[in-house]
């Protein structure tokens, strides 16, 4: 069986009014590029600020500042131009996906299908139909759980270095295919993810030699290595989403949680924060998925008050899952009316 072979059918859904749901559907033009602009904005304010701090101590938290405002939004405009929901164009949602996935290091064939692989197959563990997209798996490993929101901490985490997607696009582009890709890619488009890949490298190289040429680490600083400095605010979001959670349900409600973050961290993660909301209904863009959430509140979980107030359950549970793989948070689902 392919693994993109599944009957959604089968998964819980909230009652929702159809003339609501199409309006919460629609996609806008205009949405997109006023979001992707306060974003270029943002890079230039603190790429102005790293290149004026550059060979100073300033110049350690401006970097910071500068990778985690690139790496989370690029990360974010790259989730949701790969659903079709950043912008109404078909054209600029796939230009836009190319970009993204090559400043972040994601390769576009690889992310389009397992990333369709994890909606369908939401945290599930079963061998033919891993979800490669889960992102603490059990038993727990604790201090790498912890390591994940450490600058350079993926490159700290030797373990999973392996599994970086930089590592994997090295591997693909040389006609290595990873397991996720061999369960989640269709076989027609392998040869193509290969040749994706070549691209990929060639992109970092092309960008070694502009350093070199101007004598300047920035282009390769500012370019490439976000995803490995920049990690702390996408982490701190994402890892927000499944951990600790059930596996194996057919009920999003059980395996994955809704967080309310404050305006910076849903500006920059894109609302993903609405995560149940997301998995449910994948198609409405993100800038209607807090109306969406205010539409069946009553029918989800109580979502987490902040940050704070989700850790509080997390960090427990991924302690005690290290010893005990069967243990998992237990949602409180409300009584269908």
């Amino acid at each position: 069986m392919f693994a993109g072979d599944v009957d959604l059918k089968t998964w819980y859904k909230p009652d929702i009014d159809k003339k609501i749901l199409k309006e919460l559907s629609k996609r806008s033009d205009k949405k997109g590029i006023i979001d992707i602009s306060i974003f270029f904005f943002a890079i230039l304010a603190s790429g102005y600020l790293c290149f004026f701090t550059w060979g100073t101590l300033w110049s350690i938290p401006s970097l910071l500042l500068y990778g985690n405002i690139f790496y989370c939004k690029v990360i974010s405009i790259q989730h949701e131009t790969n659903h079709e929901t950043y912008f109404k164009s078909r054209s600029l949602n796939r230009i836009f996906y190319n970009i993204t996935s090559l400043l972040g290091g994601f390769e576009i064939l690889r992310w389009k299908w397992s990333h369709f692989h994890h909606h369908t197959h939401t945290i599930f563990t079963h061998e033919e139909v891993y979800d490669y997209e889960a992102n603490s798996p059990r038993p727990t490993e604790p201090i790498r759980f912890l390591l994940n929101f450490l600058p350079l901490g993926p490159i700290l985490n030797i373990q999973k270095v392996r599994h970086f997607t930089h590592f994997e696009i090295i591997k693909h582009s040389l006609g290595i295919i990873s397991n996720v890709v061999k369960l989640t890619v269709p076989k027609k488009e392998i040869k193509n993810l290969i040749n994706s890949s070549r691209l990929h490298v060639l992109f970092w190289f092309i960008i070694i030699l502009i350093s070199l040429y101007f004598g300047s680490w920035l282009p390769i600083i500012m370019l490439l290595l976000p995803p490995f400095y920049g990690n702390t605010i996408l982490m701190i979001c994402t890892m927000t989403q499944h951990a600790g959670l059930a596996e194996n349900a057919k009920d999003h409600r059980m395996s994955t949680r809704t967080v309310i973050l404050n305006p910076l961290f849903s500006f920059l993660y894109s609302n993903m924060e609405y995560h149940i909301e997301h998995h449910i209904f994948p198609k409405i863009p993100f800038y209607n998925l807090k109306k969406l959430h205010k539409v069946i509140k009553s029918q989800m979980p109580k979502p987490k008050e902040g940050i704070i107030d989700a850790y509080k359950e997390i960090v427990p549970t991924i302690f005690k899952q290290a010893t005990d793989k069967n243990y998992f948070i237990h949602v409180e689902i409300p009584k269908s009316n």
